[in-house]
């Protein structure tokens, strides 16, 4: 347990400082440079605990699941989380993102034939009221109904594609060991989060020159964070834990999240925030019963 709660604290660590970066660059240049903490660290991880095997390339239908479902998970999903982010806010972009795992339940359903009960149903019923308290804004608020619709649907679309990560994952994990996965994993996810940066905005290369190496370093600190050391706590937990309690445990982030921002970000945590927090923690928390 203490490893996915771990997971769950650094998870809500490494929003703060996505917040803070995409301020200075689009998402897809800040997609592009965490990865620089993100394939370094796992490098360092999988030499120091495999060695050189780590380097041997998975067998080619796994690493074509690895590569396509973490481009999935962690360069498209990611890169709407980071819209989400920068349109509703760190205290409520993150819990409404982070009731992934009822989608994700859902679909492991369909997809890999796992249970879905009553339990699943209650989940999904305390999620929604969760959500619809978060989205409720009183008075004024600086986000134009074109912002928070559009914050609402990249939201949405984070939630299906980190949810096809992690019914991916739990395939992977009885393919690989888990310092080799995050290696290769990092390696997918480096080239296609470049590839998006080059498509989407080729003409950001030439300013990319003029960012601090501050602001580089916090970037790729917040990927080493966010992607290897959170994935791997997450991964480990598993060995020791349901991947139903595992989830549940790492969905607390909410709330540090939103200790976070209101600390760091100075954002307001009002009672109706805090309410829909603990529903949607709530929810995700029935899903493990």
């Amino acid at each position: 347990m203490g490893l996915a709660i771990a997971a769950a604290a650094v998870w809500a660590m490494a929003p703060v400082l996505y917040r803070r970066s995409v301020e200075k660059v689009s998402y897809t240049a800040l997609g592009a440079i965490r990865c620089i903490g993100y394939v370094l660290s796992a490098t360092v991880y999988a030499l120091a605990t495999k060695g050189a095997a780590a380097f041997i390339p998975p067998q080619p239908h796994t690493l074509t699941l690895l590569w396509a479902s973490s481009v999935a998970w962690l360069v498209v999903g990611d890169l709407c989380y980071f819209g989400a982010l920068h349109k509703l806010g760190v205290s409520i972009g993150v819990p409404v993102t982070s009731s992934f795992p009822v989608v994700a339940v859902i679909m492991s359903h369909f997809v890999i034939n796992e249970p879905l009960g009553a339990n699943i149903i209650l989940s999904v019923l305390l999620t929604l009221g969760g959500l619809f308290l978060l989205n409720r804004k009183d008075g004024d608020n600086s986000d134009s109904p074109r912002e928070l619709k559009g914050g609402l649907i990249l939201a949405a679309a984070t939630m299906f594609c980190w949810s096809i990560g992690v019914v991916s994952n739990k395939i992977l994990i009885g393919r690989l060991d888990i310092p080799t996965l995050e290696l290769w994993r990092s390696i997918g996810v480096t080239v296609g989060s470049i590839g998006a940066f080059l498509i989407k905005n080729p003409k950001e290369l030439r300013s990319l020159g003029m960012l601090k190496g501050r602001d580089v370093l916090e970037m790729s600190v917040a990927g080493a964070m966010g992607l290897t050391i959170g994935n791997l706590l997450f991964s480990y937990s598993l060995n020791y834990i349901s991947v139903a309690l595992a989830t549940c445990l790492a969905c607390a982030r909410p709330f540090l999240a939103a200790l976070f921002a209101t600390l760091v970000l100075r954002e307001r945590l009002t009672r109706k925030v805090a309410l829909g927090i603990t529903l949607v923690v709530a929810g995700v928390t029935v899903m493990s019963l």
